[in-house]
């Protein structure tokens, strides 16, 4: 029917202007004249009934435009003059009755109810017609809150309260979830001659208008226990009762006094389609008054289970309610519960475990009559079910080992039957820890062996000839403590860099060969080829820095920074930063490489040759002052400089170690 209703939304307007001006303005006049029942003025158009054919693109008729605007005299007018227009419907289904009880006018709705009593169509009568939605004038009344016009239609024809709309909703299930306790009176009150009300008390799902009321009103909840007794009894469509949803209230035992007075203690008996009972949604939702309300009137509180043979201690665990949960090990008549299995054979302490609710553990663990070593359908105790969970990694690692270390405390034992399994289960633990760690250290020895071996390599190339400032020789400076001490300092440096690059390239064949024979023998001895390397790095760098005037540094890396070595190492490590990828997780070494790189770059455009090398022709003419700057040192007035390089050309003032 919607369906139907949505595809003749776009109905042409045939309506007369004049005839929608009138009905539109409530001007009985104009209506007379469009209609013909007066003369019209010479200049307009004389009228007849015939224009009450047309509609508007709604569908609409004059009686629907009157109606909804309240216009009672030309309503009258127009039902007199065609009393068809009653049945008539708009593109949503809406009579003109319909339209009168949504907007609220009660005389109009009441005068169209009158007419519509002698409108029987098909045997239905037209006050109970309904819309695309399957909607009664009344529910669209109750919706509203329009309690006079629900008065006058329910004065005409109380059968109306009866029935539901396309979703099963009844007018009374409406008033309720509105709170209207006026027109739940109105709706459930007896006739005049004292017959009881037959109001529908049904809504969505199932549930019926109690359902609704222990959410919004006791007194209307009162109410309806005293119209329809049997309403307590009812169950939706999940198979609850009222008295299920009024658990759910965050202790209120209100509405559970309400529902369970009378002597209706039968209520607390009753499952939903799950085998939930009522203590169970309370103990669900943690509610420790209203299951002591329960206890008071069950007294097999403890023999009532679901579907899945849990306890109300059982549900409480499962769901956190540690509160719950320490009411219950504080008291004495929850003995059987504390040790008592559901239907997988699990305690209360094997589902806190299992669930990984560490305080609700604790709380049961420090309680004597709890048992720490009852095994489950599967054979598990709690301290084999906190094993497993550990194995499988699916809690936080924290509580599962806090939960483990109280057990073993305690004394708690495991199965005999899963010892085995926990011993194969620690010993692939084991097996995969080992080997883990054994591919990550050789990994990161070999990556830092291939790092130390191109850093020695490069420093022993460029300090294979003696420094700046150094000379072997048996001149006049041979006898000089400084010159001896440089000397000295050379040849440690020497000997330091050259052992470096023989032990990164042993740990490196050493390296290989472990990973091709999975000797520990040979991953052990890399292991201290690599200490070796590393700690003579160290003794290498150590010199250089003693070195007062920091000679070591400038000429070593004043040979590093020549184009025809920056660019290789320049390009070689952006190509590693760039498709590497666990980029942030050596940290240290993307460190060092960044500087390297940020270094070499530097040397790269500062360096003059650079300039030579990419111009080979001399057609750059001008440099930067800088790369000239740095090309000359100062020598002060009257001191003399040496310099034994072969580039070097000595001045009164200056050295130019690299002159053109």
């Amino acid at each position: 029917m919607a369906a139907a209703a949505a595809a003749a939304r776009h109905t042409p307007h045939t309506m007369k202007p004049r005839l929608l001006k009138a009905v539109a303005t409530g001007d009985i006049n104009l209506l007379e004249q469009a209609l013909g029942l007066k003369p019209s003025p010479a200049t307009a158009e004389q009228g007849d009934l015939s224009c009450l054919d047309g509609v508007t693109a709604a569908g609409s008729s004059a009686l629907h435009i009157a109606a909804s605007r309240g216009h009672l005299e030309l309503v009258r007018t127009l039902c007199a003059q065609s009393p068809l227009l009653i049945r008539r419907r708009n593109n949503l289904g809406d009579t003109a009755l319909i339209c009168a009880a949504r907007a609220g006018h009660s005389d109009v709705a009441d005068h169209l109810a009158e007419r519509a009593l002698d409108e029987n169509e098909d045997g239905n009568p037209t006050l109970r017609a309904t819309n695309s939605g399957g909607e009664t004038a009344m529910h669209e009344a109750v919706r509203n809150g329009h309690v006079r016009v629900m008065e006058k239609l329910m004065a005409r024809d109380r059968a109306l309260a009866e029935v539901v709309d396309g979703n099963g909703v009844s007018p009374l299930y409406l008033a309720v979830a509105s709170n209207q306790a006026d027109m739940v009176g109105i709706l459930i009150r007896e006739s005049p001659d004292g017959v009881k009300s037959t109001a529908s008390f049904s809504g969505p799902d199932g549930q019926t208008a109690l359902h609704a009321a222990i959410y919004v009103n006791r007194e209307i909840g009162e109410s309806l226990q005293h119209w329809e007794q049997t309403l307590a009894r009812k169950v939706d469509s999940y198979g609850r009762t009222a008295l299920h949803y009024s658990t759910l209230l965050a202790q209120k035992l209100e509405p559970v006094e309400l529902l369970l007075g009378n002597n209706n203690s039968a209520l607390a008996y009753i499952q939903d389609n799950e085998g939930l009972f009522p203590i169970h949604i309370a103990a669900i939702m943690g509610n420790i008054n209203v299951v002591r309300k329960f206890i008071e009137i069950c007294s097999d509180y403890d023999e009532l289970l679901d579907n899945k043979c849990r306890n109300i201690l059982h549900c409480a665990v499962e769901h956190g309610r540690l509160m719950l949960v320490r009411h219950t090990c504080g008291n004495p008549k929850f003995l059987r519960m504390m040790n008592a299995r559901d239907g997988e054979g699990n305690t209360p302490l094997h589902l806190s475990v299992k669930h990984g609710r560490a305080l609700i553990f604790f709380v049961l663990m420090v309680d004597l009559r709890v048992n720490l070593d009852i095994m489950n359908n599967e054979g598990s105790t709690p301290l084999d079910v906190a094993c497993k969970i550990q194995n499988d990694d699916t809690l936080p690692w924290l509580t599962n080992t806090l939960i483990i270390k109280c057990l073993k405390i305690c004394e708690a034992y495991g199965s005999p039957c899963h010892l085995a399994k926990h011993l194969k289960d620690n010993l692939c633990s084991e097996e995969k820890k080992e080997s883990s760690i054994y591919a990550n250290v050789s990994q990161s020895m070999f990556s830092h062996s291939i790092i130390i071996l191109v850093s020695s390599a490069l420093t022993l190339s460029t300090g294979a000839s003696s420094p700046p400032g150094v000379h072997i020789s048996e001149g006049a400076d041979a006898s000089n403590p400084v010159h001896k001490v440089r000397i000295a300092g050379f040849w440690i440096f020497m000997l330091a860099n050259t052992t470096s690059v023989f032990l990164s390239i042993q740990t490196i064949f050493l390296f290989v060969f472990a990973r091709q024979t999975r000797d520990r023998r040979y991953l052990i001895l890399s292991a201290a080829m690599f200490l070796g390397a590393i700690l003579s790095t160290v003794i290498a760098f150590v010199v250089l820095a003693l070195d007062p005037e920091n000679r070591w540094v400038k000429y070593i890396f004043s040979r590093l920074e020549s184009a025809d070595v920056a660019v290789p190492i320049g390009l070689h490590v952006a190509t590693q930063l760039w498709t590497s990828k666990h980029r942030w997780q050596d940290i240290s070494k993307r460190i060092i490489q960044a500087i390297l790189l940020i270094h070499v770059v530097r040397a790269f455009f500062s360096e003059g040759n650079v300039v030579r090398n990419f111009f080979p022709e001399g057609n750059v003419v001008r440099t930067s002052m800088g790369t000239v700057q740095s090309l000359v040192k100062s020598v002060p007035a009257g001191q003399q400089e040496p310099c034994n390089l072969t580039e070097c050309v000595i001045t009164d003032d200056a050295v130019f170690l690299y002159p053109t």
